[in-house]
């Protein structure tokens, strides 16, 4: 996933893919306060979790290089969509939450809940896309990461994991999915 994060961060420092860093700064915050909720339950582990620790990084890095490609061209602006503005009041909700009742797992779920509609927002930009720079290698790294964590989260039996698995697993799939079909036109178009 490391590894996968650097390439995102290098191909937008050449400007192969030019991502949005409205929606890195969404997934930094979601993941975040993913990873927070989790290390102040008392089930934390390094490795029970390794998804969300894995991804806290992952993303952390993409970030870094999505600004700093931005800063570097002169392109940096940020500007949330509807959805991702409801998202980030979302989480800032249930931060409220978490303070006022003390539940971590309710308060991750609920978190892991705000990201799928996130995704939900990216699926629809994918279904309408006509064409995509996104490097499907980076999202397979993803769902490599993802099905990796699913034998520590057996062994350790974690809630925390088995929610962050349920939610990144399907969403990740259908990402490259998606992906790969508009690659596929792409690709027809460019033969015809």
């Amino acid at each position: 996933m490391i590894v996968s994060a650097v390439d995102y961060a290098r191909r937008t420092w050449i400007r192969e893919i030019n991502p949005v860093p409205a929606t890195w700064i969404l997934m930094m915050t979601m993941m975040s306060l993913s990873f927070w909720m989790y290390w102040v339950s008392p089930r934390k582990s390094w490795t029970a979790n390794i998804g969300v620790t894995a991804g806290v990084l992952d993303i952390a890095i993409i970030l870094i290089g999505v600004i700093a490609s931005n800063i570097r061209y002169g392109t940096l602006k940020v500007a949330f969509d509807a959805t991702q503005k409801r998202c980030l009041a979302g989480g800032a909700g249930v931060v409220v939450f978490w303070a006022i009742t003390d539940q971590p797992l309710v308060s991750y779920s609920l978190v892991q809940c705000i990201a799928l509609i996130g995704y939900i927002a990216t699926i629809k930009r994918l279904l309408k896309a006509e064409k995509t720079t996104e490097p499907i290698i980076f999202w397979i790294a993803i769902l490599l990461a993802v099905i990796c964590a699913i034998y520590p989260a057996w062994v350790r039996n974690d809630p925390f994991s088995w929610i962050y698995i349920g939610r990144a697993l399907p969403s990740t799939v259908l990402v490259i999915y998606l992906i790969a079909r508009i690659k596929k036109r792409m690709n027809q178009k460019t033969e015809e």
